[in-house]
């Protein structure tokens, strides 16, 4: 019996895990329903993220999924996409039904080649009280600092700055904060950054003065007196990431009573029999400690595990309390349908013995409940049965040369040997450019465990690889847990079939307009153009749907209505907006040194230098010119001369959030900004002055608050923010009857509209511009052939991505052929399988391709 019905999941297989600036991300989705893992169909639209290390939304695409398939693409521009840390997140809108812990959820990196690469150091921190004192250094490598340099600090816990001051780094790149902060006894997620125009380094501090963040959990989730429990523990640097950690746990009295040692990412188990009204702490070997969680009088203590061979799984569950003993019933589920259910006897002691064949592979759920129904423990337990696609590639040589034709043949089997039919994607990548992790998140790993745990899993396929170790029963005590949350209302979000447009027509008294001619013209791209129409309901409600397939993420429309005497006047279009999961809460993801590139991303960069140097010694490259110019906003009535500004907000980033107003963008674009009404209306010192069109609000004694929220950002071209005197001044001499100040200028907010007439019609009668999120068909990878290694190329053929093909299909034999050209790179290849039967099963497959080297 399933507990619930209509849960899907998704995996997307992107082609690597780092990626260089304006470089493209080649993906493949895959989704299922959350029970058995099979093909889902029920969903037709995916919604892909791009979401920065602050938590921003930088960009949503779509996909249109078939047969629980889709494919994309996205080109990782700079204007979108600086240098940095990045979350890929992906869902249905069914999804949202079951709460944002079930989306799909990875992290990416993107690398500036031609930025400088910096080391932050913190070597000295203590928060006492209300006083902080930080002492850091900055460097460029290890011999290198930064000294004598003009930089910004700033403390800030998630988006709220604490502290903020402009520093010069002393002779050895060294910088010292030493500040009182009132009112801040909440301390976490406090990190440093220190900014200038070569640099933007974040730095997470520790809480409560500790580098580590250990915590234990008791098995079952209730810490029992007089019973030997184990205590699952887990211990995270300041990065977030797990760190091997060794100690003793001592008792109120200061007697030893046991050790304990992590044995993977800072994990371990440790056994414990707690007394009644006695405390423990655990110290490190470091001199740290930590509270071990306060052991309860009375209650049930839940135990799970496997027995030495393996093959069967035992629980035991006991409780101290003879009265909680009636009505009392256990559970046993995985993805949702239950395999084990029943009453217990009226008993103290319990102990079942159960087959682990009992389980299909995936995170089993052991639970036991009160007589009321109310949960009072849970176990999560890894259950593997090594039943995944088996992958093998067979290639037609051992080592290949340099632009070298590749024939592999991909076989796939299932766990019994037979011939597999499925759809599978491949990424040939070039190691000597980019790394890749072999205990990396991929398809087996994600659908059998973390999609059904909490929190981020550190190199998940480690534990696939050893479902019965110490170390993925540790994981199970402390992160075996997700929530299925249906919200107020279940089942709220249902299964999204087709793209559509949804709106209402209304006349001039702001009624609905029935059988009024809806009219749509669109664009996809440059070069594609579409038409729509359609009549109103009797409730001015209007459907448009049936679209042709879009080729780019680039759509364009213009919604028009008109009434029956084919005018507009007096007719009003509103489309219903399309509602979107919200962004989850930023988790600070660091690098030790913000972004520090591995070694095969350092190899990359200096391969493309010294190729570019080659180029200009043979005069096959132009120097390069850099070409400094304002990003423009078309039609708009800046006083500059020049159209300067501090600050531009293009139309392309007002497209990322269509729908916010503006008093939302401007808030999050621009730092300090007032973001609520009843604040005072400056940023620090200096008053906010709104111009639109060329038209001062102060002027009209319009509130600038309602004005910032009538608009949204669909309705603006673009925004310009001029705060220094240089560009505020010309501001001041029209709108502040010439008086200028030069110490504390006005800053002036000039939004440029489509309608281009001021504060006053916000859209034009009877027509409705809109960029919609619509799905388009990712193009194909483009994969150079050559007829001889000797062929000549303009630029030297570099790949890091050497091949990618998401659309492998195998055949009644099991089998499928791939070919590809190899690159002008001397080092070794990595071949990524990843894929699924569509009946539930998956595999994955790492295997090398060995490239011939000069000397072989």
């Amino acid at each position: 019996m399933a507990t619930f019905h209509g849960r899907e999941k998704i995996f997307i297989h992107f082609d690597k895990p780092q990626y260089q600036i304006n470089d493209t991300m080649w993906l493949k989705g895959y989704i299922v329903s959350g029970n058995m893992n099979t093909v889902n169909d029920s969903s037709r639209i995916a919604y892909i993220e791009f979401i920065d290390a602050n938590g921003q939304l930088v960009k949503r695409i779509s996909a249109i999924c078939d047969l629980g398939l889709f494919y994309s693409n996205i080109t990782l521009g700079n204007q979108l996409f600086p240098q940095g840390n990045y979350v890929l997140r992906a869902y249905t809108e069914r999804m949202r039904s079951f709460g944002d812990s079930l989306f799909f959820q990875t992290p990416f990196k993107i690398i500036n080649p031609k930025a400088e690469t910096w080391r932050a150091t913190l070597n000295e921190l203590s928060f006492t009280d209300d006083r902080l004192f930080i002492a850091a250094s900055l460097r460029a490598d290890e011999q290198a600092s930064l000294s004598n340099s003009r930089v910004t600090v700033a403390l800030r816990s998630k988006n709220k700055t604490l502290f903020r001051k402009r520093m010069i780094t002393d002779a050895g790149g060294n910088i010292y904060i030493d500040t009182l902060l009132k009112n801040h006894s909440d301390r976490k997620n406090f990190h440093l950054e220190i900014t200038n125009k070569d640099l933007d380094l974040k730095i997470p501090l520790p809480d409560n003065n500790q580098p580590i963040d250990l915590q234990f959990l008791p098995e079952g989730g209730r810490f029992i007196v007089g019973y030997k429990q184990r205590l699952g523990f887990k211990a995270l640097n300041i990065y977030g990431k797990g760190v091997d950690v060794k100690g003793i746990i001592k008792d109120s009295k200061d007697n030893t009573l046991t050790s304990f040692e992590s044995v993977y990412r800072g994990m371990g188990i440790v056994e414990l029999t707690p007394l009644q009204g006695e405390t423990y702490t655990a110290w490190l070997d470091n001199g740290s400690s930590y509270k071990i969680p306060p052991a309860e009088a009375r209650g049930w203590a839940l135990q799970v595990g496997y027995t030495g061979q393996a093959d069967s799984i035992v629980i035991k569950v006991d409780t101290n309390d003879p009265a909680d003993t009636v009505g009392c019933f256990i559970t046993g589920e995985t993805r949702g349908y239950n395999f084990l259910k029943g009453r217990l006897r009226k008993k103290q002691h319990h102990e079942l013995r159960l087959p682990a064949s009992t389980f299909p592979s995936g995170v089993a759920r052991i639970t036991l409940y009160n007589a009321n129904g109310v949960p009072v423990n849970e176990r999560a337990l890894l259950v593997w049965h090594d039943d995944d696609l088996k992958l093998q590639l067979t290639t037609a040589k051992n080592v290949y040369s340099n632009k070298d034709s590749v024939a592999l043949t991909l076989t796939v089997k299932n766990d019994a040997g037979e011939p597999v039919l499925g759809s599978f994607s491949l990424a040939v990548l070039d190691t000597s450019q980019v790394s890749f992790n072999i205990n990396a998140e991929n398809i087996v790993s994600y659908m059998t465990l973390s999609a059904d745990l909490k929190g981020s899993v550190e190199t998940p396929y480690y534990f696939i690889k050893n479902p019965r170790s110490k170390a993925t029963d540790a994981l199970m005590l402390t992160q075996g847990w997700v929530k299925y949350d249906f919200g107020n209302t279940p089942g709220k979000y249902g299964y999204e079939k087709e793209f559509a447009i949804r709106g209402k027509v209304t006349n001039i008294l702001n009624k609905p307009s029935a059988n009024t001619n809806v009219t749509l013209f669109g664009r996809d791209g440059r070069n594609g153009i579409f038409f729509k129409d359609t009549l109103t309901d009797n409730e001015g409600r209007f459907y448009l749907r049936d679209f042709p397939l879009f080729m780019t993420d680039s759509v364009s429309t213009l919604i028009k209505a008109v009434n029956k005497r084919d005018k507009s006047f007096g007719v009003g279009v509103e489309v219903f907006n399309k509602e979107y999961a919200e962004m989850p809460q930023p988790e600070t993801i660091f690098d030790p040194g913000s972004i520090l590139f591995d070694t095969a991303a350092k190899r990359a960069i200096d391969r493309r230098s010294a190729v570019m140097e080659q180029l200009r010694r043979d005069g096959r490259y132009l120097e390069e010119v850099i070409v400094t110019a304002k990003a423009r906003v078309p039609g708009s009535k800046n006083l500059n001369e020049d159209g300067g500004s501090d600050q531009t907000i293009t139309q392309s980033v007002l497209e990322q959030t269509p729908k916010d107003d503006l008093l939302t963008v401007l808030s999050k674009q621009i730092p300090g900004f007032p973001r609520m009404r009843g604040m005072p209306f400056t940023i620090g010192r200096s008053r906010i002055e709104i111009v639109i069109d060329g038209m001062d609000l102060k002027f009209f004694e319009m509130n600038p608050i309602d004005v910032l929220q009538y608009y949204s950002a669909e309705d603006v071209k673009g925004i310009e923010v001029m705060r220094s005197p240089r560009y505020s001044m010309q501001y001041q001499v029209r709108f502040n009857e010439g008086k200028v100040d030069f110490m504390n200028p006005p800053i002036y907010v000039e939004i440029t509209t489509h309608g281009g007439v001021g504060p006053f019609l916000k859209k034009m009668p009877g027509m409705y511009l809109l960029k919609p999120n619509a799905p388009f068909v990712g193009r194909r990878f483009y994969s150079p052939k050559y007829t001889s290694p000797d062929q000549e190329t303009v630029f030297p053929d570099l790949r890091q991505t050497v091949y990618w093909n998401s659309d492998i299909i195998t055949n009644k034999e099991g089998e499928a052929h791939i070919s590809f050209y190899t690159s002008e790179s001397k080092g070794n290849y990595l071949v990524i399988v990843q894929g699924s039967d569509l009946k539930g099963g998956f595999g994955t497959l790492i295997a090398p391709l060995r490239i011939k080297k000069d000397s072989e």
